[in-house]
């Protein structure tokens, strides 16, 4: 590995046995060629990726290829995100799926009429109903106003409607909680730190989903790699927040069905 490392990562990716990996997973050459063409392009615009262990670079980005979420940040689909593991010291690419590639997941599975997530600026949010669901007034008038939350919903083909509201301040403690390195970033360059608002709107629709929403395959897939370093083996270490590592012959046993997946992943506090 450290012989790879000194390498350009387009060599590393170029060579016959991640070829043979790229091939094998994407069972299509010409998608596996133009999968490293692009993979190559994302490295080389982002310093910080260079420095990652190249098989974290390729198994998070075969996951982008298999969920079809092209990895160009300017789509808001998906991310390689470097981090630094705290144990070993190494640079390692995590998988981030975007808040939007969520919704194009949904949208995939044509269960779903309605779906977003949006900020709640201040006064917009006006309490509750006798049933506990947040009311609101949204309305242009307060597009200047102070952030205060962020709200996600959805509406199924059946009728079936749900939402969920989160406070900025409930969001803040989530992202301590379940971010380690937001919560030590004193130079401010996480995401959490950068693009608050993106992550929060893109937590609540995540747990909104993963609560109450029917799960396809492949959203299954998205929610369980989702800020986690994928393995060669298919397995996922959480390297940025207090979830346990799951294999993949395990991620796949356990989430038979939608209500299993909800009681696993809120156990686990999706982030």
């Amino acid at each position: 590995m450290k012989e790879e490392e000194r390498l350009p990562f387009s060599v590393v990716v170029a060579s016959d046995s991640y070829r043979k990996l790229i091939n094998n997973t994407l069972g299509d050459p010409n998608v596996a060629r133009a999968f490293i063409a692009d993979i190559s392009a994302v490295v080389a615009n982002n310093p910080a990726l260079k420095e990652c262990e190249p098989s974290t670079i390729i198994t998070a980005g075969l996951v982008a290829a298999s969920l079809k979420l092209p990895l160009a940040g300017n789509l808001g689909l998906a991310y390689l995100v470097p981090y630094k593991d705290k144990k070993t010291g190494v640079m390692k690419a995590q998988f981030q799926v975007g808040w939007k590639g969520l919704v194009q997941l949904s949208q995939r599975s044509s269960q779903f009429e309605r779906l977003g997530s949006r900020v709640v600026h201040k006064g917009e949010y006006k309490g509750q109903d006798e049933f506990g669901d947040d009311l609101f007034n949204f309305s242009h008038d307060y597009d200047n106003e102070e952030v205060i939350g962020y709200y996600a919903y959805f509406k199924l083909t059946n009728g079936f409607v749900k939402t969920l509201y989160m406070t900025k301040e409930q969001c803040e403690k989530h992202a301590f909680k379940y971010s380690s390195s937001y919560k030590y970033d004193k130079n401010k360059t996480t995401l959490w730190s950068t693009e608050f608002d993106f992550m929060c709107q893109k937590t609540v629709l995540k747990l909104l989903l993963n609560r109450y929403a029917p799960l396809s395959i492949d959203m299954q897939t998205a929610i369980k790699a989702d800020q986690a370093v994928i393995n060669e083996d298919g397995s996922y270490d959480y390297v940025d927040n207090e979830r346990a590592s799951y294999s993949k012959t395990n991620v796949y046993n356990s989430i038979s069905d939608a209500e299993t997946s909800t009681v696993i992943l809120e156990d686990n506090e999706i982030n």
